[in-house]
C-alpha cells in the first residue's frame, strides 16, 4: 500500500472527487433504507436511532461499529467518530457539500452543527482523516452486493440521474473501483472527472460510428 501524499493540487482534486462520490452515495442509502426487502442498512449491521434522535429532522440515524469508532449515517450528514474524545474524526455535510474535521467522539446532531467542533483540516490532512469513513464505505458496498439481486446498485444510479438534482458521478462499478484504488494508493489515483470525460468521450465516439454505419450505402 502506497500513503504517499499526492502534489497539493492533486490532493485539493480528490477530496473534490470524494464529495460527489458522498453526494451520490448518501442518495444510495436513502434507497437502501427503503428496499423492498427491508432496510439493507439494518440488514448490514446498523443500529437504527428513530428520529426523535434528530429532533425529527431527516432521516432516522443509523449506526456502525468501524474499527476505532463510529460511522453515523443520516439523510445530513455521515460522518466518522473516534472513541477516544481527544482524537479527530470526519463528518460530510451534504448542504455545503464537503467535509470536516470533526473533534470530539460524540455524533453530532445532524442540521444543528456546533462550529466549535469544526477543525478545518488542510487538504492534505482531510485525505488521512476520511480514511476510516471511505474504508467502511468499501465494505459496505461490498456487503450491499452479495445482499441484494444483480444489478441492484445500478437501479439505484439510474435513478439518481433521473433525480436530476445534481450530475451523476461515477457508475456503481467504476466507483467501487476508483474508492479502492484510492485506498490503496491515493498518489497514483486519477480524477474521477477525468474518468468521466473520457467515458463520455468514449460514448460520442461509438455513437458517432454507429450513426455512420447506418448511414453508409451498401
Amino acid at each position: 500500500m502506497n500513503l504517499a501524499p499526492p502534489p497539493h493540487s492533486q490532493v485539493r482534486a480528490l477530496v473534490s472527487d470524494r464529495a460527489g462520490m458522498l453526494m451520490q452515495q448518501m442518495f444510495f442509502w436513502g434507497c437502501d433504507a427503503q428496499h423492498r426487502e427491508g432496510n439493507l442498512l439494518v440488514r448490514v449491521g446498523a443500529e437504527r436511532l428513530a428520529r426523535e434522535y434528530s429532533h425529527g429532522e431527516g432521516s432516522s440515524r443509523y449506526r456502525f461499529a468501524w474499527q476505532t469508532g463510529t460511522v453515523e449515517l443520516h439523510s445530513f450528514c455521515a460522518g466518522w467518530y473516534p472513541r477516544e474524545a481527544a482524537e479527530s474524526g470526519v463528518v460530510f455535510i451534504r448542504g455545503r457539500e464537503r467535509f470536516f474535521d470533526c473533534a470530539g467522539a460524540t455524533p453530532l446532531t445532524p442540521g444543528h452543527y456546533e462550529e466549535g467542533r469544526f477543525r478545518f483540516a488542510n487538504a492534505e490532512e482531510m485525505l488521512v482523516l476520511c480514511r476510516p469513513l471511505l474504508s467502511w464505505l468499501l465494505d459496505y458496498e461490498r456487503q450491499v452486493a452479495s445482499a441484494t439481486r444483480p444489478g441492484y446498485r445500478a437501479r439505484c444510479f439510474a435513478a439518481y440521474r433521473r433525480h436530476g438534482h445534481r450530475k451523476p458521478w461515477l457508475p456503481p462499478d467504476e466507483a467501487i473501483a476508483w474508492l479502492a484504488g484510492f485506498l490503496e494508493s491515493p498518489d497514483t489515483t486519477r480524477r474521477a472527472k477525468k474518468l468521466l470525460r473520457e467515458r463520455h468521450q468514449n460514448f460520442r465516439e461509438r455513437s458517432t460510428r454507429t450513426s455512420d454505419s447506418k448511414t453508409t450505402m451498401p
